[in-house]
């Protein structure tokens, strides 16, 4: 009996040391957007209203906030765990705040996915970048925080569900330092008449504040110097 407590004992003490080391979920922090399926249909969602992703560390665990009105006068945001468990939420007209320690708490902000000002948000996620294939555009250009992006459409497709811009993930420490995009449109099996269409993405999360970098997007020859704004 003693030696079957302290076996017990033991398997027990192991199994803390390898799961409660202080750290936020590294399953819940490690591509979000493509291995989170709730977060993952949220940024699929068409939303014209404005969406916005950010995670945080937060109470020892990751949590992400969720803006799903930025465009709203009195846009709401909560915080939700990895599970989408309600963890605190505020804003609104009424000026709820149920975690007024989170400014100060909350720690390694990263922007997941914001389209603040823009059509659309660009998506981090290393693992969606290797499996879409780029698709050809005519032209990019910075305006202000968003990439506009022109190229061929059918005109039987949607531009803002069929559209996607993905970013690697990777960061190569140049000066200034540069990051692979990849632009992705869904196409139809039919080909009516083509059109030439422009779509803007929110670039602001592959930047601090201020920082300038290279955006070199695969398949278009010209790198764009972007920076971003306040």
């Amino acid at each position: 009996m003693k030696y079957t407590f302290l076996f017990l004992l033991l398997i027990s003490f192991l199994g803390c040391n390898e799961t409660d080391d202080g750290n936020p979920s590294k399953i819940c922090s490690v591509d979000p957007l493509e291995n989170i399926e709730w977060l993952k249909e949220l940024v699929n969602h068409p939303n014209t209203n404005g969406l916005e992703i950010i995670q945080y560390d937060y109470n020892q665990q990751t949590v992400f906030s969720i803006n799903n009105c930025l465009n709203c006068a009195d846009s709401f945001t909560t915080v939700y765990d990895c599970e989408k468990h309600k963890v605190c939420e505020f804003g609104g007209i009424a000026g709820i705040n149920t975690c007024p320690d989170f400014d100060t708490e909350a720690i390694n902000e990263k922007i997941l996915f914001t389209d603040r000002n823009c059509e659309k948000g660009t998506i981090i996620s290393p693992k969606l970048y290797k499996e879409l294939k780029p698709s050809p555009i005519t032209s990019a250009k910075t305006n202000g925080n968003c990439l506009e992006i022109t190229f061929s459409i059918l005109s039987t497709q949607d531009r803002i569900e069929d559209v996607k811009l993905v970013d690697s993930g990777e960061v190569l420490e140049s000066s200034p330092a540069q990051r692979r995009i990849k632009f992705n449109l869904k196409e139809s099996l039919t080909k009516p008449t083509s059109i030439s269409v422009t779509t803007s993405f929110d670039v602001s999360n592959l930047a601090e504040q201020g920082e300038t970098i290279i955006l070199n997007i695969d398949g278009f020859g010209t790198s764009i110097e972007y920076t971003r704004a306040p």
